[in-house]
């Protein structure tokens, strides 16, 4: 996210210079007539050519002027809400925050709820669905690192007015996080869920949101149907040395072609330690914007669940299986439950080069959001116990995560309880695996916003290149993320070869 900031009067420079102390993130301009600091640009006027020259260069813009004036130096520049920058305005006074274009897809709304929290003042948004506190069908995946499958674009305004006039609408799961609600009232009645693929052919269903890793869903109905892609599917790949990136990228598209799979829901590539530099499986993880996690072999060696064990494989680098035992391996450090293959190993051969691959589906938790007691990030309290000294209990990591007001957006201020209940589902919150998550009101780094440092704990002999690792925008990960990272703190596995860089932070190496 970038964000830049216009003020063109007294109050609004001195609004914009508030705002850059309480997000230094921020990029500030304003007009010559004022003595600009080092670290602000200026504002050359007439606005419109300065909108010229900056519009694109943001994905955010906060405007310390009118609603009028943005609407006329914006829209001629407004081509499409799926890249189209957000824009919110201030009034010079600082009395309305404003969410003016980008909506809740853009994420004016958001910034806008986060800018009003930290200048004490109101928010004001007009999106119907987010007022309405209902289900927003282009967003609701979003948190969660889902995609929205672009055959179901032109399905998003029939489906959202089918939400919002409370007509019978179905939601339609059947892989994925099921923690997708985020309001803290119950579901409305009229959007009903269910698993059962027949239930997309009810008469009384007007319009269907589609959560599915399945491409042969949208040919069931005949109404509209936005349809999410959850990042659900470990591919377990082998290959032989130095096969290409073309073969590779054929050989899945055969593979999710034949087994009715997304692309879109992949979660990851995973195979074993052997393969970590091998460049084609490389490329293929870039192409897709999805890691390449791999485990060594003493990790595979005692998979349960492998179907198509190979004594050739166990002769040339001890393991029965690859392509199986890693996705097999990969879901069971998501989940307590012991995983199933989704899909047993495929054999491919292209150009003379030999490719397998298989697939396993994460088994997410269910979750009750016709409760109205449901929350994903509950801010419930305990009573604080007092007993005799002793030791701290056992962790093999501590994570610090900041909940200060200041970096935080509005949500945000129960996500180490939600980081908790994530480590709870994986197994991880006792015994040697356990993982400590502590909040801090302040990491005194707020630029980095939101940020967690992560430490190992004492009985660890050998330091890991996850310890005293700092993370950065931690707000941004979706759940699947963070079993990735929990899984990987595990397992050992460097958190660099597993995020992508945006959320790493760089530290000073120099003194």
């Amino acid at each position: 996210m970038t964000i830049a900031v216009h003020a063109i009067t007294k109050n609004g420079v001195e609004l914009a210079r508030k705002l850059a102390q309480l997000m230094p993130e921020v990029q500030v301009f304003i007009t010559d007539k004022f003595d600009i600091n080092a670290n602000e640009k200026p504002l050359n006027l007439p606005l419109a050519h300065h909108f010229d020259d900056q519009f694109n260069k943001y994905s955010h813009h906060i405007c310390l002027f009118s609603v009028g004036i943005a609407a006329r130096l914006i829209a001629p520049k407004l081509l499409d809400k799926r890249s189209d920058p957000a824009v919110i305005c201030i009034d010079e006074q600082g009395h309305y925050v404003v969410s003016f274009c980008g909506g809740h897809r853009g994420g004016a709304n958001a910034l806008a709820s986060r800018v009003a929290y930290l200048l004490g003042t109101q928010e004001v948004i007009t999106t119907a669905s987010d007022n309405a506190k209902t289900l927003s069908v282009d967003m609701m995946g979003a948190h969660l690192g889902w995609r929205l499958d672009p055959a179901s674009e032109m399905a998003i305004t029939p489906v959202s007015a089918a939400v919002v006039n409370q007509q019978p609408v179905l939601i339609f799961q059947q892989a994925g996080d099921k923690n997708w609600w985020q309001h803290q009232q119950a579901l409305p009645n009229h959007l009903q869920i269910s698993q059962q693929l027949t239930s997309l052919q009810n008469s009384d269903v007007k319009a269907a949101v589609v959560i599915s890793d399945r491409t042969n869903i949208s040919t069931v109905a005949n109404f509209p149907m936005v349809i999410w892609r959850p990042r659900s599917l470990y591919i377990g790949i082998g290959c032989d040395r130095n096969t290409p990136l073309a073969v590779i990228e054929q050989g899945l598209n055969a593979f999710l072609a034949e087994q009715q799979l997304s692309a879109l829901s992949i979660a990851a590539l995973v195979s074993i330690t052997l393969k970590a530099d091998e460049a084609g499986i490389i490329a293929m993880a870039q192409q897709l914007d999805r890691p390449f996690i791999t485990f060594d072999a003493e990790m595979l060696a005692d998979v349960t669940g492998i179907e198509n064990p190979s004594a050739t494989v166990m002769r040339c680098i001890g393991v029965a299986s690859v392509a199986e035992a890693a996705c097999l391996y990969a879901t069971n450090l998501y989940t307590a439950k012991q995983s199933k293959l989704l899909v047993a190993k495929h054999k491919y051969k292209f150009d003379g080069f030999n490719l397998t691959l298989a697939a396993c589906r994460i088994d997410f938790p269910d979750v009750d959001v016709h409760d109205n007691k449901h929350n994903g990030h509950n801010h419930g309290h305990q009573s604080i116990r007092t007993g005799v000294d002793r030791p701290i209990h056992h962790f093999l990591y501590h994570l610090i995560v900041c909940e200060g007001g200041r970096c935080a957006g509005e949500g945000q201020q129960g996500l180490s309880h939600h980081l908790r209940t994530l480590i709870k589902q994986q197994g991880f919150a006792r015994g040697e695996n356990r993982l400590k998550v502590t909040r801090s009101h302040c990491l005194g780094c707020c630029r980095k916003s939101v940020p967690m440092v992560i430490y190992q704990g004492y009985s660890q002999i050998n330091i890991s290149e996850n310890h005293a690792m700092w993370l950065q925008k931690v707000d941004q990960l979706s759940d699947l993320q963070w079993h990735q990272i929990f899984a990987g703190l595990v397992a050992n596995i460097p958190l660099t070869t597993i995020l992508p860089s945006q959320f790493i932070s760089p530290q000073e190496t120099d003194l």
